[in-house]
């Protein structure tokens, strides 16, 4: 358990003064009708990497004046080491057995349970929120009750793909701000989310230079916004007299127990995080509360403080203010579960007890830490079954949860989970009782390991990674599909194509996923006739997904009545798909009705989900563009093409139609520099054998010949082939 630490002087002064002048007597005023309530929460963030927690590697100024008006809880716990479940228990103070959300995707939060967005709209506050990351994707039922809900991901800088999907908390910030400005004359609920420090850790300048460990430069990154925020409020006239919650939904491995990320195991470094309370008038600046608590009681605690009489608390939360005030602690355990182990991996689902003594962790060899003794779990003493250890287990087994499987996830959709660190690595089933995450963790390392050589642009070092792993686990479907994505990446298509193969091969026959797989990784290397084999056989065996593809592979056929029955089919089965939409826009643009295929792309705005969705579609700001373009309106154009090659700085297609619409309007230096940035972005024959066609046609014989001869010494005679579709 982490110390902690000594206060600053300001803050002994702020709490003697405050148990001098208002103490903690049952007659103080504890529910505050009207006032603000704002909730931070600050995505993976341990506690005990904080300064108030006994930290000294990382300043957070921010936080600390925040701690000074605040109460600090020294041992706050979450049900769950998962973002989404995490804040389903918060807003709807309830543990995942419960509220049934146990994983990131593939679950929604029930219309059954009332949220804390609706029951203090009920009150009348008006509720805003932002959110940092796609984990908190309104679609996922956890926006209910918002107002605002904006989770418009987009990337940080250019070069970054939009697959990270996240956004830093400078951009987050400004949101909420400007909500709590518009709403600053009546009472408001806020949600500020920070998805730093959550993996993979990129801080901004000045952090990155400042810390040497990245997970400290994204926590101070992450105080500074905090910082900015509140400092909003105070501007506004409305810090004061708000009730600010701060606090994390989670912590992170960091390779202790041999997890470097979170939602595997339950130990103290996944489930213990932060938590300060900040009471209106700020009662109380500078106190602790010693008892453990649990990131659900905030809901009890915010509902009461707010005045809401009649709104349903569930059993067993405490009032934290209550707690502040000197109330006995409730007699319970906290009851923590992760079924992420089972749901992605096919290894045992674990759950844990703690008190303010001991941790039990249920798993197939049990697991019982002494946290006075040994902070650090270190000792497992389950075979010495100390004094509580039988009790411990019974009420494990008595509280433990009932496993609901999740709903098939979008690919896309988990495509982006997993460019967050959220894998899956799915392994042909057995009859064999699920193995012991312990025992099994390092394969999970390796797997992440390829995923972050390959975000990094280190495809080779993917490769040798992946190869590894397979060559212990040669059942790890997702190796293999990362380790197609990383050998084409390197040029090695073939390999990469017999990889992505092995995906289908070790499948269940039901999981049509893999075959559209295959059938992606056909079209991106040029072969549309095997993408379209693969894309109907997933058809075949009843995949909605399918014709989406085929429409795909149809156009790269160059077949646009069947790329279009295809995408008109996809639409007919009462899925709103903005990629089937996105074909038809194609469709028209290649029969040369230029408006009608502009006035199509407007359509799969509309269709998507959010902003965030429509700019993750390839393709789509490059169609725009050179619709554009053709239709004699290059200013546009440039827009949107600009806005593809942010995005998607791996495609060729933007860049070749950026660099002609340069040359039609006379910007031949433009053009000249566009093909030379696309030929060092992405140094292949046929990309090489393209500039010099284009540099031709742009009447550059010099550039031309210059990019040829750089063409013939790199590659040979390999340059003369042009790009495939």
């Amino acid at each position: 358990m982490p110390r902690t630490a000594t206060p600053h002087p300001l803050v002994l002064l702020l709490a003697a003064s405050c148990l001098v002048g208002c103490g903690r007597s049952a007659g103080t005023p504890r529910s505050f009708p009207g006032t603000p309530v704002v909730l931070v929460c600050v995505d993976t963030l341990r506690s005990d990497r904080l300064p108030f927690y006994g930290y000294g590697s990382v300043e957070t100024p921010d936080l600390a004046a925040l701690l000074s008006y605040a109460v600090l809880f020294e041992r706050a716990y979450s049900h769950v080491p998962l973002t989404l479940p995490a804040h389903a228990s918060i807003f709807t103070g309830t543990p995942p057995g419960t509220h049934g959300v146990l994983d990131n995707g593939g679950y929604r939060l029930p219309s059954s349970l009332p949220t804390l967005a609706e029951l203090l709209a009920k009150e009348g506050y008006a509720t805003g929120g932002a959110v940092g990351s796609v984990v908190l994707a309104g679609s996922s039922g956890i926006s209910r009750g918002f107002e605002l809900w904006d989770d418009a991901i987009l990337p940080e800088r250019a070069g970054v793909p939009v697959n990270r999907v996240q956004r830093a908390g400078a951009q987050v910030e400004p949101i909420v701000s400007r909500f709590a400005e518009s709403r600053k004359d009546g009472p408001f609920f806020a949600f500020l989310h920070l998805y730093e420090p959550h993996a993979p850790y990129e801080p901004p300048e000045p952090f990155r230079s400042r810390f040497a460990d990245p997970y400290d430069g994204e926590v101070a990154a992450a105080d500074a916004a905090v910082g900015a925020f509140l400092g909003k409020l105070k501007a506004l006239g409305l810090y004061e007299k708000s009730l600010v919650v701060f606090m994390s939904d989670h912590g992170e491995g960091l390779g202790e127990h041999g997890e470097n990320e979170h939602g595997v195991f339950l130990y103290r470094e996944s489930l213990q995080v932060p938590l300060l309370l900040k009471l209106p008038g700020n009662a109380l600046a500078g106190t602790s509360v010693a008892a453990p608590v649990q990131v659900s009681d905030v809901f009890r605690t915010v509902l009461e403080a707010a005045g809401a009489k009649d709104a349903p608390i569930p059993a067993g939360l405490a009032n934290l203010v209550d707690l502040a005030y000197g109330a006995p602690a409730p007699e319970r355990r906290i009851h923590a579960e992760t079924f992420y182990p089972r749901i992605r991996f096919g290894w045992s689902e674990l759950s844990a007890l703690l008190d303010g003594r001991w941790h039990y962790v249920e798993a197939p060899r049990p697991e019982f830490y002494d946290l006075g003794a040994d902070p650090r779990e270190e000792r497992n003493l389950a075979l010495e079954k100390p004094g509580p250890f039988r009790s411990f287990v019974a009420e494990a087994k008595a509280r433990r949860s009932a496993f609901r499987a999740p709903a098939a996830v979008d690919p896309e959709h988990a495509k982006k989970l997993a460019s967050l660190g959220y894998l899956s690595m799915t392994t042909s089933g057995t009859s064999a009782a699920p193995p012991d995450p312990k025992d099994e963790i390092g394969s999970l390392t390796r797997l992440k390991e390829g995923l972050g050589h390959l975000q990094a642009g280190r495809p080779a070092e993917a490769v040798a990674a992946l190869r590894q792993l397979l060559e212990r686990n040669p059942r790890v479907v997702d190796a293999w599909e990362l380790l197609a994505e990383a050998l084409a990446e390197t040029g090695r298509e073939d390999e990469g194509l017999a990889a992505i193969r092995k995906t289908v091969e070790l499948s269940p026959p039901d999981r049509t996923s893999a075959l559209l797989s295959v059938a992606s990784f056909c079209l991106r290397i040029g072969r549309p006739d095997e993408a379209l084999v693969q894309a109907r056989a997933a058809r075949e065996l009843g995949d909605r997904n399918a014709d989406e593809v085929i429409a795909r592979a149809e156009l790269a056929r160059g077949d646009l009545r069947a790329a279009e029955e295809a995408a008109r089919r996809s639409l007919a089965s009462g899925r709103t798909s903005p990629g089937a939409l996105f074909s038809l826009a194609r469709v028209r643009a290649l029969r040369g009705d230029l408006p009608g295929a502009l006035a199509a792309t407007e359509d799969v705005r509309r269709a998507s989900g959010g902003p965030a969705e429509m700019r993750a579609l390839p393709g789509f700001h490059a169609l725009r563009g050179d619709l554009l373009a053709r239709m004699s309106r290059p200013e546009e154009a440039e827009k949107e093409l600009l806005t593809e090659i942010r995005l998607f700085p791996q495609g060729a297609e933007a860049r070749i139609a950026l660099a002609a619409t340069y040359a039609a309007v006379g910007r031949k230096a433009d053009a000249v520099r566009v093909v030379e940035e696309m030929v060092r972005t992405l140094p292949r024959p046929e990309v090489f054998a393209t500039g010099v066609r284009l540099l031709r046609s742009f009447e550059e014989p010099g550039a031309a010949a210059r990019l040829s001869a750089a063409a013939e010494a790199r590659f040979g005679r390999a340059a003369r082939s042009g790009p495939r579709g």
